[in-house]
C-alpha cells in the first residue's frame, strides 16, 4: 500500500504553528528558524492546493481548511508517538527533571508535583534552581521560572494559574517543548 501524504516536516511545522498561531513560536519549539517554518508551510499549502493560514500583521489565523486539518494532524502525531513508545518506551517515555524557582513555589499547587498521581509518570525529580545552564548541560530538562529568559534558543511557554493571573514560564529545549511529558506538566499547571 502506498500512503499519500505531504512532507512530515511540513506537517510538524503546520501542527506547531497552528497550535501557537505563530511561526516564531513554532520555530522555537522545533529548533529551526521562523523562515524555515514559513517555507515548510508554504510548500505544504502548495502540495495540498489550499491555504492553511491567513497571515496577518499581528500573527496567524487558521483558514476553515486549516482549522479542520489541525485536530486530525495532531491526532496522527499522537498515534505515531503511542506506536513509537510501544516499541521503544525509553525513547519518549523517560521522566523529566524540573528546576523550580524558589520564589515560584508558593504559587504552585500544594505539594506540586506529587499532588497529582498523573504527574508521577512524567516527572523524575524537582529541585530548586533558576540556572538555565543546567538545561544545556543536561542536568535538568526544564525550568519553571517567574520571568522569561528571552533566550532565543529555548522554548518558553507562559502558564497562568486560575487563582493568580501573573504568568510564569515553562522553559526547555525546543525538542522537549511539545513532548507528552511537557504537555502533561503544562496542562496540570494551567488547569
Amino acid at each position: 500500500m502506498t500512503y499519500r501524504f505531504p512532507s512530515l516536516n511540513g506537517l510538524k511545522a503546520f501542527e506547531a504553528a497552528a497550535r501557537h498561531l505563530s511561526f516564531k513560536a513554532a520555530a522555537a519549539e522545533l529548533g529551526v528558524t521562523a523562515g524555515a517554518v514559513s517555507q515548510q508551510i508554504k510548500r505544504l499549502e502548495a502540495s495540498l492546493g489550499i491555504a492553511l493560514f491567513r497571515r496577518l500583521p499581528q500573527g496567524l489565523l487558521l483558514t476553515k481548511e486549516g482549522a479542520a486539518y489541525r485536530p486530525e494532524i495532531s491526532r496522527a502525531f499522537d498515534i505515531l508517538t503511542d506506536a513509537t513508545e510501544a516499541v521503544a518506551p525509553t525513547l519518549n517515555g523517560r521522566k523529566l527533571s524540573i528546576g523550580v524557582s524558589e520564589n515560584l513555589l508558593p504559587r504552585l499547587p500544594k505539594g506540586w508535583p506529587r499532588h497529582s498521581d498523573a504527574l508521577n509518570a512524567y516527572i523524575r525529580e524537582t529541585r530548586i534552581s533558576e540556572d538555565v545552564k543546567l538545561i544545556w548541560s543536561n542536568d535538568i530538562d526544564a525550568l519553571l521560572l517567574e520571568r522569561q529568559t528571552r533566550h532565543r534558543s529555548l522554548s518558553e511557554q507562559a502558564i497562568a494559574l486560575e487563582k493568580d493571573m501573573r504568568p510564569f514560564f515553562f522553559v526547555t529545549r525546543p525538542g522537549l517543548a511539545s513532548c507528552r511529558q511537557s504537555r502533561a506538566i503544562i496542562e496540570d499547571l494551567s488547569g
